[in-house]
């Protein structure tokens, strides 16, 4: 890395030792320039009114032509179902906030992957899949709905629904997306969303036929099989469908060939659909009793996929130690900068000293972990040829932004206290005002000490005694 390659607007700031960064755009400026606040204003608004508009689709009864009665969702029964199903979508969110650890996307693409499966997901689904519902019924449609949908529609309907944000953030948001893991974390919270308003419809579904039906003497019993079913043994399945379509868009966005970067999502989206179909006929066509065998081999399957995650963590901590170690070589970083933001635990250590000294301070140090981390996968896609020469100039560019951010963060934790001690109001105070002179001239201890050799005594004749 030579500052031969480094454009001439920049080459100046670099032989001058990394002064500054120049003239930086205001904040208005940059956020309206950022794809990601376009994308905010303008899906938000828009999954607020797939929210509603689903709403009225299932809270009236519906009548069909054969003098069936289809009853409504009422909202004692979705605050119920929303009650339960929230509980999961806690518990896979945190997992995999969590997995998404090195190189953490902002929060705000996490809510928009979130909420893009819990509004936009499932409001194109319902829709689709009413529709194929109809066209593949062999009578008129009625309440008790086949399988038929839910084997052949429903897998590619959701499948591609919940995977068009993730094709979204990585054209307008391509820079940012840099580890493999963010886009399986993505995918997850996804995925994650779907489920939520998913379950919702279902355990609403349930909850309204178990009271109205006088066949079922034990309503809230019947609630909970559901609620445990779905909300527990098989909470896995949306989101480990999902994942293998991220999975096989992550491997297309670090291939060289052209064509493993087409093949790979369409493969991974494939492989989605059909664990989804065959997910769904096992569940449509067999009592939950009968899958035992499948669903522990389904728990098989989980384990591996974890088991990969953890050796992928492992392999990301190696990749980024290795490629800072490229920066520290050229003198851009020291040998503590490799060890600290290379290895997980001491990058959540730093975190962890950070959060106690205050929120800006915990924002300063969180912005430089990322942007560190960002340094590093820019690095291994320079590398690996899958980014030309302009990633030197943004290499460049987080090199300064590194530098300026440690002077305001915390930017190592040896030698400080986990908790810092509190400041005494007396150590606040400020400091007495200097010894005025005496009537008889200035203080002794104004004047300087003596030094060896020198004058010494009254007259100064003789040296200093040791």
């Amino acid at each position: 890395m030579s500052t031969a390659q480094i454009s001439p607007s920049r080459r100046e700031r670099w032989l001058n030792g990394l002064p500054q960064t120049g003239g930086r755009r205001p904040w208005w400026q940059r956020l309206l320039r950022s794809p990601l606040f376009w994308m905010a204003l303008i899906l938000l608004p828009l999954y607020y009114w797939m929210l509603y508009d689903q709403y009225w689709l299932l809270h009236p009864d519906r009548e069909f032509e054969d003098g069936t009665r289809a009853l409504g969702l009422t909202n004692e029964s979705i605050k119920l179902g929303a009650y339960w199903a929230m509980w999961t979508l806690l518990a896979y969110t945190a997992l995999f906030i969590l997995l998404d650890r090195f190189r953490a996307s902002n929060p705000v693409v996490w809510l928009l992957s979130l909420g893009w499966g819990a509004c936009a997901s499932t409001w194109f689904s319902i829709y689709v899949n009413t529709w194929m519902g109809t066209a593949m019924a062999t009578t008129q449609a009625n309440a008790d709905a086949g399988s038929r949908a839910a084997v052949f529609s429903a897998p590619f309907v959701e499948e591609f629904a919940k995977a068009t944000i993730l094709v979204l953030l990585v054209i307008l948001w391509r820079n940012k997306i840099v580890s493999r893991l963010s886009i399986i974390t993505l995918s997850g919270l996804c995925a994650v969303g779907f489920a939520f308003t998913e379950n919702i419809i279902y355990y609403a579904r349930v909850w309204m036929q178990a009271t109205n039906d006088i066949t079922i003497a034990e309503p809230k019993e019947s609630f909970m099989e559901l609620v445990m079913l779905r909300g527990l043994y098989t909470s896995f399945g949306h989101p480990l469908f999902t994942m293998m379509t991220g999975a096989g868009l992550a491997i297309g966005l670090g291939a060289r060939s052209k064509w493993v970067r087409v093949m790979a999502p369409v493969a991974g989206y494939l492989l989605s659909c059909a664990g989804h179909m065959l997910f769904n006929g096992l569940a449509s066509t067999n009592h939950p009793d009968n899958l035992m065998t499948q669903w522990y081999m389904a728990l098989g399957l989980v384990g591996v996929i974890i088991v990969s995650l953890i050796v992928s963590i492992i392999g990301n901590a190696q990749l980024i130690r290795a490629r800072l170690t490229d920066y520290q070589r050229a003198g851009w970083l020291t040998e503590r900068d490799v060890e600290l933001f290379g290895r997980p635990t001491r990058r959540f250590k730093l975190l962890l000293y950070a959060l106690f000294r205050g929120p800006r301070t915990w924002w300063r140090t969180s912005k430089l972990v990322r942007r560190v981390t960002e340094l590093a996968y820019l690095r291994n896609a320079m590398t690996r040829g899958t980014v030309a020469a302009p990633g030197d100039d943004h290499a460049h560019d987080l090199i300064l932004e590194i530098h300026e951010l440690q002077q305001v963060a915390f930017s190592d934790y040896a030698g400080h206290p986990m908790i810092p001690p509190r400041k005494n109001k007396r150590s606040q105070l400020p400091p007495p005002p200097p010894p005025q002179d005496g009537p008889g001239g200035p203080l002794t201890s104004n004047y300087a000490q003596p030094s060896a050799p020198g004058p010494a005594g009254v007259g100064g004749n003789y040296p200093v005694r040791s």
